[in-house]
């Protein structure tokens, strides 16, 4: 009996300890990530060109989100980058985004702070209003982030120069509420020498205007939170293929990131730290990246996966 008893507190001990460092521990612990990224054609000019990639820093009024975000920021400026990017989510709805600011507040690059909604950026907390945020709201959201010096892109581009290269930043609206328009986004920025895309959710890697993007910048996910030995993340809000959920992919033509995120929807996080990603572009060849699957339409509107699509 005593032995059984042993256990049995062992049992609940180890339990107890697995939901604290669940709850308490590992959301808190923000890893710096560094990715080289291969792009074959890059130009000379852009060599080494360092970007720091965030997403769904969920600010809302709360302190260990507060502090999350304030420690991302920190951690960010100590890369030295050369831009920024927020893949979405910056608050929790779009009602928190002018009283939360100063949570994303010190984030400054010389090549831009750059940012796209997510969806919970769209959305509101009155359960009447179908969290939909109406389309002015997206104004409001993009002078609040220019008082911190962060340009928000809905269906949008800017194109800069850099050492003499040109490089497109073209960012998409959500997809959620089906405001995305990636065609819109990309518009005018064939001639660049280097286009790298914004959206939230890796969803829309499987919009074909993508196709046309060097490189794709997502978050959304959070890296499915939960990554469990030998099986990976169980579940993870990417609608059509979970493998889609984090780190550095191809996905047809294009090489893709997708962010771990900064906060923890359900502050809960195993085997899957919080992300502050640094990219740093080269010329190569991307041989050793992890490929997945797009997903497109036939003439009758069935689904096909891009590798028979591009048969």
């Amino acid at each position: 009996m005593i032995a059984i008893a042993a256990v049995l507190w062992l049992l609940v001990i180890a339990g107890v300890i697995f939901v604290v460092y669940v709850r308490y521990v590992e959301p808190a612990r923000l890893e710096v990530t560094e990715n080289r990224v291969p792009l074959g054609d890059l130009p000379t000019a852009l060599q080494d060109l360092r970007i720091v990639h965030l997403s769904d820093f969920h600010c809302h009024n709360d302190e260990a989100i507060a502090w999350s975000s304030r420690e991302a920021v920190r951690l960010a400026m100590h890369q030295d980058p050369d831009m920024i990017v927020i893949s979405g989510d910056m608050f929790e709805t779009c009602e928190v985004a002018a009283k939360c600011a100063g949570q994303l507040e010190g984030l400054e690059a010389p090549l831009g702070v750059w940012a796209v909604p997510g969806n919970h950026d769209r959305a509101r907390s009155d359960p009447f209003a179908g969290l939909e945020a109406p389309p002015e709201d997206v104004e409001t959201l993009r002078e609040v982030l220019h008082d911190i010096g962060i340009t928000l892109l809905a269906n949008e581009n800017r194109v800069i120069d850099v050492n003499g290269a040109r490089v497109a930043i073209a960012g998409a609206d959500e997809f959620a509420f089906g405001r995305d328009d990636v065609g819109m986004a990309l518009r005018g920025t064939a001639g660049a020498d280097l286009v790298i895309l914004i959206f939230h959710t890796p969803d829309l890697l499987d919009d074909a205007a993508a196709d046309s993007a060097d490189l794709v910048l997502c978050g959304h996910t959070h890296g499915g939170q939960i990554r469990l030995p030998w099986i990976g993340t169980p579940w993870a809000p990417v609608w059509r293929d979970r493998r889609r959920s984090s780190g550095l992919l191809r996905a047809g033509r294009q090489l893709c990131y997708v962010s771990r995120g900064v906060a923890s929807a359900t502050r809960a996080r195993f085997g899957c730290r919080p992300e502050v990603a640094v990219l740093t572009l080269a010329r190569g060849r991307a041989e050793q990246v992890r490929e997945v699957p797009l997903y497109r339409k036939d003439a009758c509107g069935e689904k096909i996966e891009a590798e028979e699509a591009a048969s």
